[in-house]
C-alpha cells in the first residue's frame, strides 16, 4: 500500500489566463488479487470508493493520475 500525492493544475477561477496547482492524495493498495486506488484526505479517510480493479500497483497510480486530471506525481 502506498499514499502518493498528486500535482492538479485547473484555471484559476477568478483570474483569467492563470491556471492554480492543487495536490490531492491517493492511496494504491492490494487486494490479494489486484490493485485499486482511492483518494484520501491528509489523516488518511476515504473520500471516495476505490476504483475498478488494475494488475499492476503503476497501471492503478497512472489511471489515478488521469482520472484526477493530474500533472505529476510527486515524491514524499
Amino acid at each position: 500500500m502506498g499514499v502518493h500525492n498528486i500535482m492538479v493544475s485547473e484555471p484559476h477561477p477568478c483570474r483569467r489566463g492563470y491556471f492554480r496547482q492543487l495536490f490531492t492524495r491517493v492511496e494504491v493498495c492490494n487486494t490479494g488479487a489486484y490493485w485499486v486506488w482511492r483518494q484520501v484526505d491528509e489523516n488518511g479517510v476515504a473520500m471516495s470508493d476505490a476504483e475498478r480493479a488494475f494488475d499492476t500497483e503503476d497501471a492503478a497510480l497512472d489511471d489515478a493520475v488521469k482520472q484526477l486530471k493530474g500533472i505529476a506525481v510527486i515524491a514524499a
